[in-house]
């Protein structure tokens, strides 16, 4: 999870970069939407790494409601016809950070149900 936390926040810094460039206000409303998806993803994965062993019900969930932030990034960015290869490598990376977390909080999940 802090491995997702990293890369995230090395996204962001992607992101800011890219919005300092002139691009058009509908590039630049979608570059700010996925900024925004960004940052909220730290925000989970940060969570998540401290709700693993209390919750991991919890934490299961929190990694889940990343993924359609991140897919609503990519269609404002397809919407705004932002063609950026490093942008589309840095999402892919996220979907499997999603992936890979939403496993791992599964797995801790059916290992250690809590009893609600």
């Amino acid at each position: 999870m802090k491995l997702g936390a990293a890369n995230v926040k090395a996204t962001v810094n992607v992101y800011d970069e890219i919005t300092k460039k002139p691009g058009s206000p509908q590039a630049l409303k979608a570059l700010n939407c996925c900024v925004e998806a960004y940052k909220y993803a730290i925000l989970s994965f940060e969570m998540v790494s401290s709700e693993l062993v209390e919750d991991p019900q919890t934490a299961n969930y929190d990694v889940a409601v990343i993924g359609p932030e991140i897919a609503n990034c990519e269609k404002e960015l397809i919407d705004a016809k932002v063609k950026n290869p490093r942008l589309l490598d840095r999402n892919q990376f996220m979907k499997y950070y999603i992936e890979m977390g939403y496993e791992i909080t599964s797995t801790l999940e059916l290992e250690n149900p809590n009893d609600y």
